[in-house]
């Protein structure tokens, strides 16, 4: 757990899962965009969490989404989630 992760940067890492998991690019979609707008139900959410605490190397304990979020609110989910020590 040697890179500290920002909103940003999981953003990013979401949209490179969703690429590669669903083939689907949000290279030019905006940061605000929901996931139901792309395609992904609620088990396809659940797919790019897991994806995600593999990348990050950090279980997920607290998964509080409201029904169809957008990737900032998914991020700030990851984040709460996060070490201090692994976020900035």
């Amino acid at each position: 757990m040697d890179q500290v992760w920002n909103e940003s940067g999981i953003i990013e890492v979401i949209k490179d899962i969703v690429h590669k998991t669903f083939d689907i690019d949000l290279s030019e979609k905006p940061d605000t965009i929901r996931v139901g707008e792309i395609g992904l139900d609620s088990m396809g959410l659940l797919d790019v969490i897991m994806s995600l605490e593999d990348t990050i190397g950090c279980k997920i304990k607290n998964i509080d989404l409201p029904k169809d979020p957008t990737l900032v609110e998914v991020a700030g989910m990851v984040i709460r989630n996060l070490p201090s020590e692994i976020h900035g």
